[in-house]
This record gives C-alpha cells, sequence and structure tokens, in this order.
C-alpha cells in the first residue's frame, strides 16, 4: 500500500512580506505540505497565520547560495520518501495551469502521471514602477516583460541580464526518481528519466535554463512560472540590502530597477486569485 502524500514544496524565506499569499495560492493548488528556509538574517517576521499553520514547517536557513542548496537537500532527503511530487520555487515564483480549471495538483495527476520531472519557464513579471509593497502581489501587479522583446542591460548586469535567447526554469519532480536537488532542477537521477517540458508538452532535457521562450509559448503553454522578482520600490532595497548572493549590492538599486520592464499588461494571475480568494 502506498500512502505517500501526493505534493510537497520547499521554498527560501528572505523578508517575503507575501509569504501568507505564497501558502494560500499553493494549498490551493493542492500542495499538501510547505517546507519554508527561513533565513535567519530575516528583518521581517513570518506572521502567526504561516507560524501555526499545520501544513507549513519552518526551518532555519542561511542565506549563501552553496549553503541554500545544502539546506535544501538536507529537507528534501527527508521528505523524498514521503511524497510522490516536489516543487522547488522561491517565494516570489507562482506555479500555475493556463487552464483556470485545474490545478497543479490535477494536471500533475493527469498531463503528466507519466512524467518524471515537468520543465516551466518564468514568465518574468513586473512592479509596474510603484514605490511601496503593494497589498497583494498577485492582484496588483499586472505588468510584465514581452518576452518577444530583447532587454539589454545598460551596464550588462548579469541579475538584469536579457532574456531574450535564454529564460530560467522551475521544475517540479518526483521525488522517487531523483536523489538532490539543484536550485532550478532535479539532480542525479536514479533511473532513467522522461523530463517534459510544459509548453509543448514534449520530452527535453533536464536543466535549468529553456531557450527562446517568447509570447506565443506563453499563450500555448499548460503551465508557467510567474516570476515576481520585484514588487516595488521598497522591495527592491530591501533585496539589495539583505541579500548575500553574488550580484545584490546595496549600490546596485539604479541597475536592479534597470532590469524591471512593464512592456505589457497581463491580469490571469489578478484575475485567477480574485475569483479563488476575492479582492484582498
Amino acid at each position: 500500500m502506498d500512502n505517500k502524500q501526493f505534493l510537497s514544496l520547499i521554498t527560501r524565506y528572505l523578508n517575503e512580506p507575501f509569504l501568507e499569499e505564497f501558502v494560500e495560492y499553493y494549498m490551493a493548488e493542492g500542495v499538501d505540505h510547505i517546507f519554508v528556509l527561513y533565513d535567519v538574517d530575516s528583518t521581517i517576521p513570518i506572521n502567526d497565520n504561516v507560524k501555526n499553520n499545520t501544513n507549513v514547517s519552518i526551518i532555519d536557513s542561511h542565506n549563501f547560495k552553496k549553503k541554500q542548496q545544502l539546506d535544501v537537500n538536507k529537507v528534501y532527503s527527508k521528505i523524498r520518501k514521503k511524497f510522490k511530487w516536489n516543487i522547488l520555487v522561491d517565494c516570489d515564483e507562482f506555479i500555475t495551469s493556463t487552464d483556470t480549471h485545474r490545478t497543479l495538483r490535477q494536471e500533475l495527476s493527469v498531463t503528466y502521471k507519466n512524467a518524471n520531472c515537468v520543465k516551466i519557464p518564468w514568465v518574468m513579471m513586473s512592479s509596474g514602477g510603484i514605490e511601496k509593497d503593494p497589498d497583494s502581489i498577485l492582484q496588483n501587479l499586472t505588468t510584465r516583460w514581452n518576452h518577444d522583446l530583447k532587454h539589454p542591460h545598460p551596464e550588462n548586469w548579469g541579475k538584469g541580464r536579457c532574456r531574450y535567447s535564454q529564460i530560467e526554469v522551475k521544475c517540479i519532480s518526483k521525488c522517487d526518481s531523483f536523489v538532490s536537488l539543484g536550485l532550478h532542477n532535479p539532480e542525479n537521477p536514479c533511473l532513467p528519466v522522461i523530463c517534459i517540458e510544459s509548453i509543448h508538452n514534449k520530452p527535453t532535457n533536464i536543466g535549468a535554463f529553456r531557450s527562446n521562450f517568447r509570447e506565443k509559448n506563453i499563450a500555448n503553454a499548460t503551465l508557467l512560472c510567474y516570476h515576481y522578482r520585484i514588487f516595488s520600490k521598497e522591495s527592491a532595497q530591501r533585496k539589495l540590502l539583505n541579500n548575500k548572493l553574488d550580484g545584490y549590492k546595496p549600490n546596485n538599486l539604479c541597475k536592479l530597477l534597470q532590469s524591471d520592464h512593464s512592456d505589457k499588461e497581463d491580469m490571469f494571475m489578478r484575475n485567477k486569485s480574485i475569483a479563488k480568494f476575492g479582492h484582498k
């Protein structure tokens, strides 16, 4: 008898004021349990609604690239035999089915039941130039990059690089198929695996990137990962002060804001959130 739970999620927390919205969203998508790697240097505490949620576990972690991946895999090694599927995303990344009548759980149960890994490209959302954190990132941020356009950074800054040729992905993977996780894709397959990309639902390589991601791909996708990297000028300042990863320095605010492109309106996640949860 298989008594595994269906879907776990591991996320990394550093000053994320919308963790409650994140938890609410993914629970509605069919996630059974969320494991939050809490950066001990965070200055924004996790609120009581999240702390008291019995389907959330909070684990102390540290804001260093190598340490983060070690911490992710410490959690993953403890849970991988207890769950069928796992999602690894940051708190500003929201994976969705483009069919508003289907949850992630339903897509994994039906569309991707024979896959070992699903590879899902970022859709780069924008703050729209607002100064302060909004009440809801899903409902208040409705502009994004146009992925048919090139976005060269004036200073060729790595964090704000153009993603016309290549964009990051996030993956959902079967726990019994991979021994460990990278921050964008699973690693060390323990059996022959099938990785499916979520645009045309065809086999692809396991890796951290997708090439030549365009607006027509967004229109035809089954799953997308909406990435809210910058959700206000205030959040950008906070990221540069507290994030110790390469490229995030306090004097890089102008560079970071120059990579926040509000090219076009995208109401999909706003409308989905309002339909599920009402106006926030």
